[in-house]
C-alpha cells in the first residue's frame, strides 16, 4: 500500500471532481497493465478504440498486485476525465476507482476494503466529496458492477465526511 497520500496528489492542477464510481475489475486477477490492455481492444459508440485503462485509480488483490496496493493510472496523473462509468457526467466528474476481482464470485480482500477506505477518506476530504457522491457503477448504468458481494454500506458506513476542503478547491459536489 502506498505509504504517503501525497504520492496520490496529482502533479498538476486538478480537475474539478463531484463523483467517486466504484467498480470491480471482473477478473480473479490483474493490475493496471492487463485492464489498460483489455480497454484498449475495446471500442466507442463510434467505433473509436479506448486510449486505455478508463478508470483513475486500481487497487490489487494479490494476484498480479499486491494486496491493498493503490495504483493512479494516467488518467489521474494527466487529470483526464474517466471512460468507466457509461454516464457522460460521470465520466466527467467522477473518478473511477476500480477494485482488482469479481465480486459476483467472492468478496474483496480485506487490505483491498482498507485501502479503498483510505482512498476514498483522502479523495473526500481533498475535493469535498459527501458519501451521497460515492456511487456503485450500477448505481449509474446497468451493469451489476461491482458485484453483489461488494461491501457497499459497510463502505460507506466506515468513510468519515470531509472535515475541510484543500485550499482553493471550493466547490459545489453535486452538479
Amino acid at each position: 500500500m502506498i505509504a504517503d497520500t501525497a504520492l496520490w496528489e496529482p502533479p498538476m492542477e486538478s480537475r474539478t471532481w463531484k463523483y467517486v464510481v466504484l467498480h470491480h475489475s471482473g477478473m480473479v486477477e490483474g493490475n493496471v497493465a492487463s485492464i489498460d490492455l483489455s480497454h484498449r481492444q475495446r471500442r466507442d459508440q463510434f467505433g473509436s478504440q479506448w486510449t486505455g485503462i478508463g478508470y483513475h485509480f486500481v487497487l490489487g488483490n494479490g494476484l498480479g498486485m499486491p494486496d491493498g496496493r493503490i495504483e493512479p493510472t494516467f488518467r489521474w496523473e494527466q487529470q483526464l476525465h474517466g471512460a468507466h462509468s457509461g454516464s457522460r457526467p460521470h465520466n466527467l466528474y467522477g473518478i473511477g476507482v476500480c477494485l482488482v476481482g469479481d465480486f459476483e464470485t467472492a468478496p474483496p480482500t480485506s487490505r483491498q476494503l482498507t485501502a479503498t477506505e483510505r482512498l476514498l477518506e483522502w479523495l473526500c476530504g481533498r475535493f469535498g466529496i459527501g458519501r451521497r457522491q460515492i456511487l456503485r457503477h450500477a448505481d449509474v448504468a446497468a451493469t451489476r458492477c461491482p458485484g453483489r458481494l461488494f461491501p457497499y454500506t459497510e463502505l460507506l458506513d466506515s468513510i468519515r465526511e470531509p472535515v475541510a476542503v484543500a485550499a482553493g478547491d471550493h466547490h459545489d459536489p453535486m452538479f
